[in-house]
């Protein structure tokens, strides 16, 4: 049903917690299709939190936005009769409401704090109630749920025990095992229970629809089989308030998500059973995924990940567009034998520099790095992997690597040692949890702005080789990142300008940042590599590449260019900032990495129309144009936040039910920076 207001905002009341209606209200972000009342007519009660607007807000509206507190699920049929919280023990933790668990629909849970368990973390005591209603084994009646069980129970003592699904009073219903269970789904638990399917597992979608009468006994369907016909209770029956997602005692919520749920005073007919069963079929129900994302690094990917919370940001994005249920990460430090990041230390040894690494240990004996073996930080990151549970090691779909700094301070002349390095710890660590096939990305960033202009450049060259060989699976999942502040620095947003700061480290921010524009990028290819849970297809609109790039540098004068965008998913350009002071933009002049010539910064970079830049800069260039090379940025040289050139991505109209700044907050509506660049753009005397 729709509401109606009687002003913008504040909808019209007609007592007893009751909201007045006047048409269907739409149940789902995706197409239109009929509100279960209107599929099977008189309906008691109806709740649906597949949208925002199926909780109730505090201030007594409909919550109009996802991951937003409220107060009940609203009784969508009119009559009054909302599904409110049941807490054991009493608690003051709020239902939310999430978006996109199963397909483009959300569902409404109990958020908990959990920073040592699984994501997401549901609430041990909260389930739902009807209030002021009662059901007994000498009546009819019949109930309609959809539910998702992100991960088994957990941060509890009694988290081996099942859940319970559907209570009447004190008598359990509805039950799943949870860890180290059957996988059963149990009728009237008990001696006389029936096992109604032996397949539940730890993560899922399914429906049920119980129809009871006295006379015949219960019939149970899950999801659109009917797994039970004619059972009755033993013992002396049962009466008394409904629970769903709770059995009643300390501790006894079921901790999953409930998406809808319904009520008939009556055992529902044949034909109207029919009805329900197909109106479920909107829900993508049956075995779900997780998203679990190994992280290795040094000190910038311990802020990225524990410091500034980047990795759950960027697998609570990633799932998202996935439509997966669960989000998580396995990056550790701190430990002397069993961690994935170490503060200062490379891929290996940074000899030069005086830095260690052995992620893989090199020998000293000159020998070629595909030979070599894991070190005592590769050791180590094995041994978390190894204390993974092999359903967690199930869910791994990437490893992440924010991840250059000592090694950015190479020569430019260990090229192909630290590219033949970097590929034998990939895959040493792809042998450690059984991915012989390369099927599980590596996602590397664009080196940070740390380093030496030649070790920086080599770092970058060599994620471009590699990311460049399709058999070895990797993607750069933040193409720019030199757009960042130093760590702890001053910065005026109204000019772009920095001061101060750890200029070895990445501001939590722009950590955050980076977390939110990777996950376009990695979700696109774990769709494409299979790895989609309930929604199969990202829209083409959504960023692949994670951004514009330069495809071609015109040298329309010997101090001024013309460099040609091609967009990934935006249509547009903006200079903001010190863009327009041409920052980052350099062009050598003569030489090559390694040997460098002279430097020739950027003063000026104006926008001439959608798909193109014009540079100017410092001095006049030497050089022939086969001889000089645009760099965006050269070497560790920072842009600073702002300061990049981006397309107008936050702008671009997204399909229903796709617009991430509404589902999880406006700081992940971003528009993409241009590109930093691998190697130089050779210039060209040819406009195009």
């Amino acid at each position: 049903m729709s509401l109606m207001f009687i002003r913008p905002g504040v909808p019209m009341g007609i007592g007893a917690n009751r909201l007045g209606l006047y048409a269907p209200l739409a149940s789902s972000v995706g197409p239109a299709q009929q509100t279960l009342p209107q599929v099977v007519s008189n309906t008691t009660a109806w709740w649906d939190s597949s949208a925002p607007g199926g909780l109730l807000g505090p201030g007594g509206s409909p919550i109009t936005v996802w991951n937003s507190a409220g107060t009940a699920l609203i009784d969508l049929t009119g009559g009054g009769r909302p599904l409110n919280p049941f807490y054991s023990p009493l608690t003051s933790n709020l239902p939310v409401g999430a978006p996109h668990l199963s397909g483009l629909l959300g569902g409404a849970g109990f958020l908990a704090a959990g920073p040592t368990l699984l994501q997401p973390t549901l609430d041990p005591t909260a389930g739902w109630q009807v209030s002021g209603t009662s059901v007994a084994s000498g009546s009819s009646w019949t109930w309609f749920v959809v539910w998702s069980r992100a991960n088994w129970r957990q941060g509890t003592n009694v988290d081996a025990q099942p859940i319970t699904l559907m209570t009447i009073g004190a008598q359990p219903l509805l039950q799943i095992d949870s860890s180290g269970g059957s996988n059963r789904l149990i009728l009237f638990p008990g001696s006389g229970q029936v096992v109604a399917s032996t397949t539940m597992t730890r993560r899922h979608t399914h429906s049920f629809l119980l129809r009871y009468s006295a006379a015949s006994g219960a019939d149970l369907w899950l999801d659109n089989v009917q797994v039970a016909k004619g059972v009755s209770p033993t013992g002396g029956g049962f009466s008394g308030q409904i629970l769903l997602l709770h059995d009643g005692s300390s501790l006894g919520a079921a901790q999953c998500w409930l998406h809808e749920a319904a009520e008939w005073d009556r055992s529902l007919s044949d034909s109207d059973a029919a009805l329900v069963l197909a109106y479920a079929g909107r829900w993508v129900r049956g075995p779900r995924k997780g998203v679990y994302l190994i992280i290795n690094g040094q000190s910038n990917a311990i802020n990225y990940t524990l410091n500034d919370g980047g990795g759950s940001i960027l697998a609570r994005g990633i799932a998202w567009y996935l439509g997966a249920l669960a989000y998580n990460t396995l990056a550790t430090t701190g430990s002397p034998t069993s961690y994935t990041m170490q503060s200062g230390h490379g891929i290996y040894a940074v000899s030069t520099a005086g830095y260690p690494g052995s992620f893989v240990q090199d020998p000293g004996d000159g020998s070629n790095p595909s030979g070599w073996q894991l070190g005592a930080d590769g050791l180590a990151v094995q041994q978390a992997v190894s204390a993974l549970p092999a359903e967690d090691i199930a869910d791994l779909c990437a490893f992440i690597w924010p991840w250059n700094e000592t090694d950015s301070l190479r020569q430019y002349s260990e090229y192909s040692t630290f590219e033949a390095a970097a590929l034998r710890f990939l895959s040493l660590l792809r042998a450690m949890v059984g991915d012989t096939a390369n099927h599980i990305p590596l996602v590397w960033w664009n080196a940070i702005p740390y380093g030496t202009a030649d070790g920086i450049t080599m770092h970058r060259q060599v994620v471009q080789a590699i990311a460049s060989t399709p058999s070895q699976n990797v993607v750069v999942g933040n193409p720019q990142t030199s757009d960042s502040n130093p760590r702890g620095s001053s910065w005026d947003p109204t000019t772009g300008i920095i001061t101060g700061g750890d200029p070895s480290h990445r501001d939590a921010a722009d950590n955050q940042r980076f977390a939110m524009l990777a996950a376009t990028v990695i979700a696109q290819r774990l769709s494409s590599g299979g790895y989609a849970d309930s929604i199969m297809a990202i829209p083409t609109v959504i960023p692949k590449a994670g951004g514009p790039f330069i495809a071609h540098v015109y040298r329309q004068s010997s101090t001024t260019l013309i460099l040609t965008i091609i967009h990934d998913s935006g249509t547009d350009l903006k200079v903001p900032l010190q863009a327009a002071q041409g920052a980052g933009f350099a062009v050598m002049d003569g030489g090559a990495p390694g040997n460098a010539g002279t430097i020739v910064p950027a003063v000026s970079c104006v926008r001439v129309d959608s798909t193109h830049l014009a540079i100017t800069l410092a001095s006049p260039l030497v050089n022939l144009s086969g001889g000089c090379q645009l760099f965006y940025p050269y070497g560790p040289a920072q842009i600073g936040r702002g300061n990049a050139v981006t397309d107008n991505f936050s702008a671009i109209p997204m399909p229903t039910g796709w617009n991430i700044g509404n589902d999880l907050g406006a700081s992940w509506t971003l528009d993409c920076p241009l590109a930093s660049t691998f190697s130089g753009i050779t210039l060209s005397d040819s406009p195009t």
